[in-house]
């Protein structure tokens, strides 16, 4: 049942009572001023979990050695892997910077929170379709977006330190709910000088995450530890980019920085395994979004796709204390998934009547579920599809469009609104099991009829229960052309 906040009072009164009321019940607005080193929030039986979030950019599954078949070398990361849990069908929700980062933040699709787009700081302009073309600021104070509900307000008010180091990609400045914010927007040079000659700003950012790590050590913690690496340019440290010279792999130069980050990755691991925090930390290990070295239709940077290349991503958990080791999760996973899986690791409630009134949804406020619950419980059955919405880089028959993508268990399901001729249908089904490429289409032919109908319809089951509402349109005007006989050619 969807519970609208206009039934209870008006307009922005109603929103202000409703989140001052959520805050109040939930215990989030809390005294910050002052805390007495005497008396510590937690003792040693009550203390939560550590939880560290490593998130890369622009990485494709194949530039970790745990997920590739090319020569590539991420130790550490592999190790992570191979102590914890690999998901081996995670997908982004928007194979682009800032959408996909706000869903990690909020536990939403695109469509919920509003980032359709790139932002960026006033000064910077472009004509990408897939950048916002006036200057954003604080996305967390912009009405035309959802993202004051996120897990990070949470954490910081349940007694944890919170920090946030490198890019960021959701403003210029500090969005207020971080303890510590070392970060940027987006575009910062790798070096801080010319290349090989100055200093390498991942390491910088790590030697920063590690001081943040030491001297909270003795409290939980939440480090957001974000790289701009191994996101074009690719620059890596010389010495990195020597062990690939002599490989037998394209693009030499992008994977170095993979291996570069994984060096990185090793000193956070080894900080934890020395001030005894790695049993009882969660390290999460993902992207916002791969991409594609091919061209692809609706991209030409690689990304605004819902290909696998560039959709479907790396993504490893590590707990000892409470995950199995060298777990290979088959079912499909999203970054939404994130935010209520660190708060349910970290034991925070986010259930309450006020809360629904807000969101419109009973139980929990996000699209997403608990990994972390999931695994353990051993519910490895594909428990929903995920959904990719993605805005493109380029436009297909002249016309720009905006999509809708659903990864099941087995198929994948892409459905195209256009703009320039909303009649036109340039849709695709893809054979998962047998055709992982994404090479043969199979959403015009025959034989595939009756699989269309149970993907359209899987698709409508749940883009309704997500209010997806431009998803429950292509959905339903597709189901309702399926049994003409002229199908592949119907205009709408």
């Amino acid at each position: 049942m969807i519970i609208r906040c206009k039934n209870i009072l008006t307009g922005a009164i109603c929103l202000s009572l409703a989140v001052i009321a959520m805050f109040l019940q939930t215990g989030i607005i809390t005294a910050r001023t002052q805390e007495s080193p005497l008396h510590p929030i937690y003792d040693e039986q009550q203390r939560p979990p550590n939880v560290v979030l490593i998130l890369i950019d622009w990485a494709r599954r194949d530039a970790l050695g745990v997920y590739s078949d090319k020569d590539v070398s991420t130790p550490n990361m592999d190790r992570l892997a191979g102590r914890g849990v690999r998901f081996d069908n995670a997908y982004t929700p928007a194979t682009l910077c800032s959408p996909a980062r706000a869903s990690i933040m909020t536990g939403l699709y695109p469509h919920a929170h509003g980032v359709r787009k790139t932002m960026y700081e006033p000064g910077i302009t472009g004509n990408l379709p897939t950048m916002y073309h006036d200057p954003i600021a604080d996305p967390f104070a912009d009405e035309r977006f959802n993202l004051a509900i996120n897990f990070v307000k949470y954490i910081t008010n349940s007694g944890y330190a919170t920090a946030h180091i490198g890019k960021w990609h959701l403003g210029a400045g500090n969005p207020g709910f971080f303890d510590l914010f070392k970060s940027y927007n987006s575009l910062m040079p790798h070096w801080v000088g010319e290349p090989d000659q100055s200093a390498y700003r991942e390491d910088i950012q790590t030697s920063e995450g590690i001081r943040f790590i030491q001297e909270n050590a003795d409290r939980p913690f939440f480090l957001y530890q974000s790289y701009y690496t191994p996101h074009a340019p690719f620059q890596p440290p010389r010495k990195f980019a020597e062990m690939y010279r002599d490989r037998e792999i394209d693009h030499k130069n992008y994977y170095a920085s993979v291996t570069s980050l994984d060096h990185n990755v090793g000193r956070i691991v080894q900080t934890l395994e020395e001030r005894g925090l790695l049993d009882d930390t969660l390290i999460i290990l993902s992207t916002d979004h791969g991409g594609s070295f091919q061209e692809r239709p609706g991209s030409y940077r690689g990304m605004g796709i819902a290909y696998d290349e560039a959709a479907r991503i790396p993504m490893i958990m590590h707990w000892p204390a409470r995950l199995p080791q060298g777990v290979a999760w088959q079912s499909g996973v999203n970054l939404v998934d994130l935010a209520p899986t660190i708060l349910g690791a970290a034991g925070i409630n986010t259930k309450s009547r006020i809360m629904e009134i807000i969101t419109g949804r009973e139980g929990s406020p996000f699209h997403g579920r608990d990994l972390v619950a999931e695994v353990t419980a051993g519910a490895d059955d594909w428990p929903a599809p995920v959904f990719m919405q993605n805005i493109p880089e380029a436009a297909i028959d002249n016309s720009w469009f905006d999509e809708r993508a659903m990864r099941s268990e087995g198929w994948k399901l892409v459905l195209r609104d256009f703009t320039a001729d909303p009649r036109a249908r340039s849709n695709a089904l893809f054979d998962m099991v047998n055709d992982p490429g994404e090479t043969g289409n199979l959403y015009y032919q025959v034989d595939y009829r009756e699989q269309l109908r149970q993907q359209l319809n899987l698709m409508l089951e749940h883009a309704t229960d997500l209010q997806d509402e431009l998803a429950v349109k292509l959905a339903n005007r597709e189901l309702s052309i399926i049994d003409q006989p002229d199908y592949r050619f119907k205009l709408y």
